[in-house]
């Protein structure tokens, strides 16, 4: 089978084949050459003698609150398993608490939340929530995270129980929200931080004492992935990076007082495990 196709220079000149007819041609192969009428028109390909502009971060960071949010605690995590964030650590721990208190935060998350779910939930249940949130955010109230609630119990309450375990999976992350946001905006500020603080404990629970009794433990345990075992001792070992930020945050509980103490934020059940473990040097 011969296939014929044109090949159409933008410039007039003298072609020179350097490939006889009937030869196989594999990618990158040169045809030929074309000798130009005008060898001016040519243009040359010269080294980049200049500046490059500035560079952003290499993931683009969402302007609504609850993008923000999610930006913040993914460097604080960070931070948590080894990572050193250092020389970001104050200002990023200054914005996560600005954004944690803004009114705005559960409004963006659950709009987000919407928006994926648009066209896999019940129209009617959608405009429910959609005219519940309007109203409440049309007059400057708190996240209706109960009202929200309701409207789901409500749906699920009227399925069969096959069909409400789907749905339930389905909606998962709305009932997340209405979880999350239940006990007010403040609550939610404490359960995060506590979050946070879990996250120290769970890690530095499983050493102390003999160092290399406990690694050899981890690596019994997690013998099918090690990389499990290389993380959680990259974090031991940056304790003291870790221990500003947890210190930090220790600090902002202690001016705020018992207030952050509510049972539904689960801080104190927290601080209470952060104290059990042994102590180390920073």
């Amino acid at each position: 089978m011969k296939m014929y196709m044109p090949l159409v220079a933008t410039e007039d000149g003298v072609p020179t084949f350097v490939k006889q007819p009937g030869v196989s041609l594999e990618p990158g192969d040169v045809i030929g050459i074309l000798a130009l009428d005008d060898p001016s028109r040519v243009k040359h390909a010269k080294p980049f003698e200049g500046q490059l502009p500035a560079l952003g971060p290499p993931t683009v960071i969402g302007s609504r609150p609850h993008q923000k949010l999610a930006w913040h605690m993914d460097i604080l995590n960070n931070t948590l398993d080894g990572f050193d964030n250092q020389s970001i650590m104050s200002s990023t721990l200054k914005e996560f608490l600005e954004v944690l208190r803004s009114p705005e935060l559960p409004f963006s998350e659950a709009g987000a939340i919407l928006s994926t779910l648009s066209g896999r939930m019940p129209l009617k249940l959608e405009e429910q929530i959609r005219s519940t949130i309007d109203k409440v955010k049309s007059s400057s109230q708190e996240f209706p995270a109960a009202r929200i609630k309701k409207h789901l119990d409500s749906y699920l309450t009227d399925l069969k129980p096959q069909e409400r375990t789907m749905a339930r999976t389905t909606l998962g992350p709305l009932i997340d929200v209405t979880e999350n946001y239940r006990h007010g905006l403040k609550v939610h500020e404490w359960s995060t931080i506590a979050s946070l603080l879990r996250r120290y404990e769970r890690t530095e629970r499983l050493f102390g004492g003999d160092i290399e009794g406990r690694v050899l433990k981890l690596r019994e345990e997690h013998k099918n992935d090690l990389d499990i075992v290389a993380q959680l001792v990259l974090s031991h070992i940056k304790a003291p990076s870790k221990n500003k930020l947890v210190l930090s945050l220790l600090d902002m509980i202690k001016q705020a007082g018992s207030a952050t103490l509510a049972p539904e934020t689960k801080l104190a059940e927290t601080l209470k495990d952060l104290a059990a473990l042994e102590s180390r040097c920073a």
